[in-house]
């Protein structure tokens, strides 16, 4: 009986001193809880989503109690919620404002450009043809205003010495237009004294002496000057002598409305007569024999070979 009675009783008193020492662990190791915690844990709606960036509600009202969460990252609860944790933080809370997405902006049509009216440049066909790529783009900065961009290409011309160039592009500073080389605007009726080539000549080098005269109208010297010296090695001295008249101001009139050509050809007719009436007098006088061709012994005959030749002439 008694080998019972012993383990039981050391079996008891043993559960009592262990309840004893658990009672005074919980006592002495407890850990006390924000009230704070439990607040907004109390507020919260529970749903333990993880939108907040914490695992659950609770983990969210410690990271806000004691941690310094941010008190609206509760999308569940929205802006009620973070209110009350305001108050029970005792802090005002500010909702965030959500921003508008940014209204698109309507697509502006592109007009189409507008046809250029002014006076061109004086640049020849040519050098708009060669150089077209270049004047445009200027033009097209200084228009829309572009400093930094037609400053760069002036900059470019002036590095490479292109002092035409650069003489074009204060010409369209003051407004001129960069007219199309096949497209030139009508060149104005010529005025002035015609040079004194003949028709003929003129209808023999009407292109280089339009040439010439379009250089040196703009001022293409190096154009003009050119064809100066390809008329010298060629020995066209006759054609030099037109181009110094065109630099005097002379037009070059066209073939058939050329005083000076009228002239010519009327120099020529009369040439052409008397070479014929020197013929004419030589078939007489093969025909007669030669004492009847000397003047002295033929007076009539000379009289009415004159005659004749003065009547063609008229």
């Amino acid at each position: 009986m008694e080998a019972i009675l012993i383990p039981v009783v050391v079996m008891g008193i043993t559960g009592v001193l262990m309840g004893l020492f658990l009672a005074y662990a919980s006592k002495k190791f407890e850990v006390e809880k924000d009230p704070k915690v439990e607040a907004i844990l109390a507020i919260l709606p529970g749903v333990n989503c993880g939108a907040c960036g914490y695992p659950g509600c609770s983990g969210y009202a410690t990271g806000v109690a004691q941690e310094g969460a941010k008190m609206t990252l509760c999308a569940p609860g929205g802006p009620k919620v973070a209110g009350k944790i305001g108050e029970i933080m005792g802090v005002e809370v500010e909702m965030p404002v959500k921003k508008k997405p940014a209204a698109k902006k309507p697509v502006e049509k592109k007009e189409a450009p507008k046809a250029q009216t002014g006076e061109p440049i004086t640049a020849s066909a040519e050098f708009i043809e060669k150089n077209k790529r270049m004047l445009t783009k200027f033009k097209a900065a200084f228009d829309s205003g572009d400093k930094e961009a037609y400053e760069k290409l002036e900059n470019l011309a002036k590095t490479a010495n292109k002092d035409e160039l650069l003489k074009y592009y204060e010409e369209i500073k003051t407004g001129k237009i960069i007219p199309e080389p096949g497209a030139s605007p009508v060149a104005p009726a010529q005025t002035g004294e015609p040079i004194t080539a003949s028709a003929e000549f003129i209808e023999k080098n009407k292109r280089m002496l339009t040439k010439f005269k379009v250089a040196f109208d703009s001022g293409d010297k190096e154009a003009y000057e050119k064809l100066e010296n390809l008329a010298k090695t060629a020995q066209k001295d006759e054609l030099l002598k037109y181009y110094e008249e065109i630099k005097t101001g002379k037009i070059i009139p066209e073939p058939g409305a050329s005083p000076a050509a009228t002239s010519a050809n009327e120099t020529e007719v009369k040439t052409v007569t008397k070479e014929e009436a020197k013929k004419q007098e030589a078939v007489y006088c093969s025909v007669l024999g030669d004492g009847l061709c000397v003047p002295e012994q033929n007076e009539e005959v000379q009289k009415g070979l004159s005659k004749a030749l003065e009547e063609e002439i008229k």
